[in-house]
């Protein structure tokens, strides 16, 4: 179990899970052709057949010749991998291509694609009572679109450099970049807005954001510092659609993503969600956060790129950068409904602060994580995403709540709230 570092205890002791009021309908549209099932660990799964596709997986994952036969992960969803559910006996993983465990390469991420394949669509539906006596209700279909590959990364830190930060200064001020000085007492740089009213942008290299971090990234800060945009919950808007922002949303995405292109070269950064802030008569503003994509699906890192955008154009950046190095997956990966399972097993640790709710969307992403012995991975995490419908979860998408789809460890931390 991973620790929040901005103050969502989860490292509280082991209590007695409580696990009272569970309904489990455990749909998945690969496994309807089987007839028969049986319930497992509190789970509704599809049985027959997949007996012998499990006997299947577990030879081609020593490396024994396929039988031309189905294939399932777990018992839990049925299917042939797509485009040939029989590559492994034609010779799709060579024997003399063997990781140091005797495990053909690249085994476990053409398994992970197959069951990617098979749980597509599936629809869950269980309720959970925490150890805080809070309900998770989950009624949730899995979505998958888009997802070109399943894998592991070590995430490799990426220096801020001069020019970045010229890259910077050029994409939001493309007629004012080169009025900018440095102060190389306190290593800054400044550019006057109206320097009467010390209306002015102050970019500098921070090292941590008030939160979970990791230790020595470098985190590029350029914010206006005259207007004050309180960036607290109690001014957040539950919907974008009431925001008094007069520039379409649409508009200020695409000048972020300018500033963001300027600065990434890597070209597969994508929003990830967009919230609005303003109550009671304060400044409104749009908070756009950008995230890296890898095999299509978004990396949610420590200091994802952030944008502060108000009637005026850009306020603030905020954010790192990094390179990844692939890994590769070293054991299988779990299903969706092994993932549920999971976080039944450890709900004795969830603390939803008090306020029941609800999962309607079960997702595959990449997570940023520590491991045991000190390793930065990107790893694939099944995240529970809250909330009732679309617009609800985009308002709490900086809260995550998932199962490491390679240990499944539970996740609940929240990340991108702090500036």
């Amino acid at each position: 179990m991973r620790l929040d570092g901005n103050g969502m205890s989860m490292d509280m002791g082991r209590k007695g899970i409580i696990l009272a009021g569970v309904f489990v309908v455990y749909l998945m549209t690969a496994c309807a052709e089987s007839p028969d099932s049986e319930e497992r660990g509190g789970i509704r799964v599809a049985v027959g057949e997949s007996a012998d596709r499990e006997s299947r997986r577990e030879e081609d994952a020593v490396g024994r010749p396929a039988d031309g036969a189905k294939d399932s992960g777990d018992g839990s969803a049925s299917g042939e991998f797509p485009g040939d559910g029989n590559a492994a006996a034609e010779g799709g993983f060579p024997e003399s291509e063997t990781a140091e465990n005797g495990t053909p390469e690249h085994a476990f991420e053409r398994e992970a694609l197959e069951i990617l394949e098979e749980c597509a669509d599936a629809r869950m539906q269980q309720t959970i009572e925490t150890g805080s006596g809070t309900l998770l209700s989950i009624d949730a279909q899995v979505k998958m679109e888009g997802i070109t590959g399943v894998s592991r990364y070590e995430y490799v830190l990426t220096d801020i450099t001069e020019e970045i930060r010229r890259a910077l200064f050029r994409a939001v001020f493309p007629e004012t970049a080169d009025q900018a000085e440095y102060d190389e007492r306190n290593d800054v740089w400044t550019l006057d807005v109206d320097s009467a009213i010390r209306n002015y942008f102050l970019y500098q290299i921070s090292y941590t954001n008030g939160g979970a971090t990791i230790p020595g990234e470098q985190i590029i800060v350029l914010e206006n510092r005259y207007y004050d945009l309180y960036p607290f919950e109690d001014n957040r808007l539950a919907s974008v659609s009431h925001s008094g922002i007069e520039i379409a949303v649409e508009e200020a995405e695409d000048r972020c993503r300018q500033v963001v292109d300027s600065l990434a070269d890597t070209g597969d950064y994508g929003t990830d969600f967009v919230h609005a802030y303003g109550t009671r008569g304060r400044r409104p503003y749009l908070k756009l956060v950008f995230k890296r994509m890898l095999d299509g699906m978004p990396v949610t890192a420590y200091n994802d790129l952030a944008f502060l955008f108000d009637n005026e154009g850009i306020e603030r950046v905020c954010g790192s950068l990094f390179s990844v190095e692939e890994l590769g997956l070293d054991r299988k990966l779990l299903s969706p409904g092994e993932a549920v399972g999971k976080l039944q097993d450890q709900a004795a640790f969830l603390n939803l602060e008090g306020a029941d709710q609800v999962v309607s969307q079960i997702a595959l992403e990449y997570v940023v994580v520590t491991s045991p012995e000190g390793q930065i991975l990107v790893t694939p995490v099944w995240r529970f995403l809250l909330g009732k419908e679309e617009e609800e979860r985009n308002f709490l998408r900086q809260k995550i709540l998932g199962i490491d789809a390679l240990t499944g460890e539970l996740i609940w931390e929240e990340r991108g709230h702090t500036l």
